[in-house]
């Protein structure tokens, strides 16, 4: 984890290493991002999943992608986070650690 806490935490994924893990969170996004387009190349990307921590597990509730070298120093590339977790600042908290990278 990068940062963990009792309630939440916040895994790195390498789109090169963990290509299908990667593919499926794309996948996932694409459910409920229209403009989502890319899913196949996962490789260039670094993926943060964040994760409701509880008594029976973690549960991703989102995440947000980052280019690996991007020339115009973006933050991030996609984020989202799932309908069932939104409105609970998630959504805030994974912008705000996009920017803290």
């Amino acid at each position: 984890a990068v940062v963990s806490t009792q309630s939440t935490g916040l895994f790195e994924a390498d789109g090169a290493q963990n290509k299908l893990y990667c593919r499926n969170l794309c996948l996932l996004a694409k459910m409920f991002l229209d403009h989502k387009t890319l899913y196949y190349d996962v490789e260039p990307f670094l993926f943060y999943v964040l994760t409701r921590n509880d008594e029976s597990g973690s549960h991703v509730v989102g995440y947000f992608s980052k280019e690996k070298s991007c020339m115009q120093n973006y933050n991030l590339s996609c984020i989202m986070t799932l309908p069932n977790s939104q409105r609970k600042g998630y959504g805030k908290l994974l912008i705000e650690f996009s920017y803290l990278l």
